[in-house]
């Protein structure tokens, strides 16, 4: 039988076939972006890392670069994507609420500039900031770092209400039992990895989980490298934590009166912040870190283990506003 291929008979076949070589061509992508789709990893909400910027506060391109959060420890290997929200007037009519009922946010920059936003009855000036303004919105979505009870009922059951640092200190407790600069206790490691990757399809083999809990170990190396820096920064005053002065129904009577609120790291002292994030607020309008606070959002509760990047990410945030100022030195 003569199976020879010509010109004639390709083109014969083309002339007839075309329109079924093409629908098998377009079967075979939908497939191949089906089966990727499937099989890729999906990032959970504990997975996606979502920084958010106050209006007139904005981020520099190396503050949303995962690849360089990856390799400076800001972030750990379980954060597989990240997204750099900056904000305008009307993203906080609609786009912050829908973001927040949907469980996502991490960090939010915001200015703490203080500046007359118009005047009282008596016409006298009355002053607020960005961050006053933001923290009196959303209360219940920052976290708290007061080391003294959370000062307004009705928010018992909101784990943000809970000193942040502490909950850090109890969850490394579990895998440091001789204290933090003790020995890792891989058996306990290894049992809540095991069970925390259930369901993630990058842990199908043994040979995977394996080179997964090895990166579970310097995960939370960093993480208490992070914390105990973090306590650093607080003491030489590198950091502060800020008090918010909130108006409120502290005691649910109907009265409102003035609390201070302890849910901002206070960054203005940060060397070289300017390098990631800057913000318009300032009494000439110039561009400045020296306002800068960062709101610790934390939504999702169900991750634990993922609930404390924002101390590794504000460890490496002050280390790598450092470096890149000496560089420049």
């Amino acid at each position: 039988m003569d199976a020879k291929i010509t010109k004639s008979r390709l083109g014969h076949m083309l002339s007839y076939d075309w329109i079924k070589i093409l629908a098998l061509c377009a079967v075979a992508v939908i497939v191949w972006i089906l089966l990727f789709t499937t099989l890729a990893p999906r990032a959970t909400a504990g997975q996606t890392f979502e920084i958010y910027c106050y209006p007139n506060t904005s981020m520099t391109s190396r503050g949303g670069d995962l690849d360089a959060l990856h390799k400076s420890g800001a972030l750990s290997g379980d954060v597989l994507d990240i997204s750099v929200n900056e904000l305008t007037d009307d993203g906080l009519t609609y786009t912050l609420p829908a973001h927040f009922s949907a469980g996502q946010g991490d960090v939010m920059f915001v200015s703490s500039y203080r500046y007359e936003a118009g005047k009282d009855e008596e016409d006298n000036p009355v002053y607020t900031s960005d961050l006053e303004q933001f923290v009196a919105g959303y209360t219940g979505y920052c976290v708290w770092l007061g080391e003294e009870e959370f000062p307004i009922e009705g928010y018992e059951n909101n784990l943000n209400t809970y000193n942040y640092l502490e909950s850090c200190r109890a969850y490394l407790a579990k895998y440091y039992p001789d204290g933090l600069d003790g020995e890792q206790d891989k058996a306990a490691v290894e049992r809540d990895f095991r069970a925390r990757i259930k369901g993630d399809n990058r842990y199908k083999r043994e040979a995977q989980i394996a080179a997964g809990l090895i990166e579970e170990y310097s995960r939370l190396a960093r993480l208490c490298e992070g914390y105990e820096n973090v306590l650093g920064y607080l003491q030489d005053g590198t950091v502060s934590v800020q008090s918010v002065p909130v108006s409120v129904d502290a005691d649910g009577d109907g009265t409102e009166e003035t609390v201070e609120l302890q849910v901002a790291f206070d960054l203005g002292n940060v060397p070289g912040l300017e390098h990631f994030v800057v913000s318009e607020r300032s009494e000439d309008g110039v561009r400045t870190s020296a306002y800068v606070s960062m709101v610790v959002l934390n939504i999702r509760m169900q991750e634990e283990a993922l609930r404390y990047e924002q101390i590794t990410y504000l460890d490496s945030l002050v280390k790598e506003s450092a470096r890149l100022l000496a560089e420049e030195s």
